[in-house]
């Protein structure tokens, strides 16, 4: 499964209206990163300036997303990719920034000595094993 199909299946499926949904997991990534979406505080905004942990099971993120969308909101960044990371299931990772994140900027982390940070434009690897807030 590629990072698009991770995180569509797992997380963007959530937030894409249905009337935009085509059944390719990369071009509805593309669609998504480029509307405005509803928030919870009853305006709308692109999904940017924030952080996601997306799992098979959970997502968590600061991103103000609608409560039908099932995510946790809130809540520490380090402690939603610790949890993801020491969970044993492959997860996606996302630092949004002001720039659109495409579709080619998704790395799912299957190991977190190979840990992917992904951003728009970005992708950082790194040994999170090694980060002082592994055991921590």
């Amino acid at each position: 499964m590629n990072g698009a199909e991770f995180f569509m299946e797992h997380a963007g499926y959530r937030l894409l209206p249905e009337a935009l949904v085509t059944g390719d997991a990369v071009d509805d990534a593309g669609s998504l990163f480029n509307i405005s979406l509803p928030l919870h505080t009853g305006s709308k905004l692109h999904l940017s300036a924030c952080w996601m942990v997306v799992t098979p099971q959970w997502t968590a993120t600061s991103f103000k997303a609608l409560p039908v969308a099932g995510f946790r909101l809130g809540g520490e960044r380090a402690v939603a990719m610790l949890e993801a990371l020491k969970s044993g299931e492959p997860c996606l990772i996302l630092e949004l920034r002001r720039r659109t994140l495409r579709p080619r900027d998704l790395f799912v982390t299957y190991d977190p000595r190979a840990t992917r940070i992904c951003s728009a434009g970005l992708t950082r690897t790194l040994d999170a094993t090694q980060e002082k807030w592994w055991t921590s």
